[in-house]
């Protein structure tokens, strides 16, 4: 009983299809990760949108208040009462530098 058993593709399969299976499963999780980065990517820049008007409020807030201190201070240099204020608070202007 001289049998010769030829492998079936059941038993031994392609070579490559380990490699194959691997470079799947690498695609399908990078896939996954590239859609989750955008999702993401998506909802920073929805709260970036939310955000954007208290931070023109914001600036427009610190503006006025600003104005209001210059005011002060030059207010301070003819008005005792003001420098009063001015020295109680600890207001001062000193210009940023240049570059």
């Amino acid at each position: 009983m001289n049998e010769t058993t030829q492998p079936t593709t059941a038993t031994c399969g392609n070579p490559f299809l380990p490699i194959v299976l691997l470079a799947l499963s690498l695609i399908i999780v990078l896939g996954q990760n590239l859609l989750a980065v955008r999702e993401q990517k998506a909802a920073l820049n929805q709260m970036i949108d939310q955000q954007k008007p208290a931070i023109e409020q914001s600036r427009q807030v610190q503006a006025r208040f600003q104005k209001m201190m210059m005011e002060l201070l030059q207010l301070a240099q003819t008005d005792a009462d003001a420098k009063t204020v001015a020295a109680k608070y600890g207001i001062s202007y000193t210009p940023a530098p240049t570059k």
